[in-house]
């Protein structure tokens, strides 16, 4: 299993509606990806404008093909209007 974790800053003021946008939208299309094994979105107690989004992918091949399905473009475009940066990395889990 491959544990993908994205720490996501989103712009200040728009923080409930990233989080709207994900729980309506976002989620939803990771979630039905073929590999995918659960999604969750979690944000920063001290931080409110940061968001973790922990996804559990069956491998990195899984994670890859998402990147060139039709429904990441959607993905993006859900993020693309509240984040303003962040970062990204996989783990290998047992």
């Amino acid at each position: 299993m491959l544990v993908e974790h994205a720490g996501l800053l989103i712009n200040e003021g728009q923080e409930e509606e990233f989080a709207s946008a994900m729980r309506e939208q976002g989620i939803p299309i990771l979630a039905a990806m073929p590999g995918v094994g659960s999604v969750n979105l979690g944000r920063g107690v001290e931080n409110p404008d940061k968001f973790i989004l922990v996804v559990e992918w069956e491998s990195m091949e899984a994670h890859d093909a998402f990147r060139t399905h039709p429904n990441y473009g959607a993905f993006r475009q859900v993020l693309a209007p509240y984040a303003k940066g962040g970062a990204m990395e996989h783990f290998e889990m047992d």
